[in-house]
């Protein structure tokens, strides 16, 4: 019974020796029971608006996803150098695809960051680089909006087949909306997350099997348990791409940095 005591004694101090080794991943959450928990079925071509729920300042309620998917992969990647990772202070093969133009270009870098751009009355802006090609993955970096346009959008694209894929939108006036499925019968899930432009927004993004889960300035956002009918399929020569949409004819840009990808098919004893 003393030793019980001495370890609950010392406990906030080895979660702190934690944290401080965590760096830019999502600190796993401790496993609590939540006090409410809400199932969100999505039918197709519907979107389903996530209402907050009221805050108890007694309780924090943590998700399921979070302590069942989301934390077990967290911690095996801790201590784990990413397969792949980029700061961005060298070229490393990204490319660029805008629509209207043949082809690709290499892609911009800007002080020190991934640039992303649309020109004026350009619609669709892709990057993409061939070595970001898996199946079952942890993708982190940060994003940061160069415009004050509210409307525009940045989308992380996963694709499956040339009808079918998961994408994760953020729009530069803090709301989210993930969507996956065929294009004829999708399903989504939005809400409105919370930053101060002109910083970086972190970004977190766990696929594995038929499940994705997001976390966005380090808290959780989403997560669907059917996002991929299939994991292994590919349509392209790469799986994770970078869009910039506009909904307007005016110039818009964003930038990328310190992109760090996990390959959770190369962990072992992974849950």
């Amino acid at each position: 019974m003393r030793s019980s005591k001495v370890f609950f004694l010392f406990l906030p101090t080895i979660l702190l020796i934690l944290a401080c080794n965590v760096g830019n991943i999502p600190q796993p959450t401790p496993t609590v029971m939540p006090t409410e928990t809400r199932t969100v079925t999505a039918s197709p071509t519907r979107t389903v608006i996530l209402t907050p729920l009221p805050v108890d300042p007694t309780a924090v309620s943590i998700p399921l996803w979070v302590t069942d998917f989301a934390d077990p992969i967290l911690m095996k990647i801790v201590d784990r150098t990413p397969d792949f990772q980029d700061d961005f202070s060298l070229y490393r093969g990204w490319l660029n695809v805008m629509s209207g133009v043949d082809g690709y270009v290499y892609a911009e870098r800007e002080n020190g960051m991934l640039f992303l751009r649309l020109p004026e009355r350009t619609q669709d802006s892709i990057l993409y680089n061939p070595r970001l090609n898996l199946t079952n993955f942890v993708l982190t970096l940060e994003l940061r909006f160069d415009h004050d346009q509210p409307e525009d959008t940045v989308r992380f694209q996963f694709d499956q087949f040339p009808n079918q894929s998961v994408a994760l939108d953020l729009s530069n006036n803090t709301n989210w909306k993930i969507h996956w499925g065929f294009q004829d019968s999708s399903q989504s899930m939005a809400g409105v997350y919370g930053h101060s432009p002109p910083e970086n927004v972190p970004v977190t993004i766990l696929m594995r099997g038929t499940q994705c889960a997001v976390y966005l300035n380090n808290d959780p956002l989403t997560y669907s348990g059917n996002c991929r009918a299939d994991s292994t399929s590919r349509s392209h020569g790469w799986v994770v791409s970078f869009r910039l949409l506009s909904d307007n004819e005016s110039a818009v840009a964003v930038s990328f940095d310190n992109l760090k990808l996990w390959d959770l098919d190369k962990i072992p004893d992974l849950p």
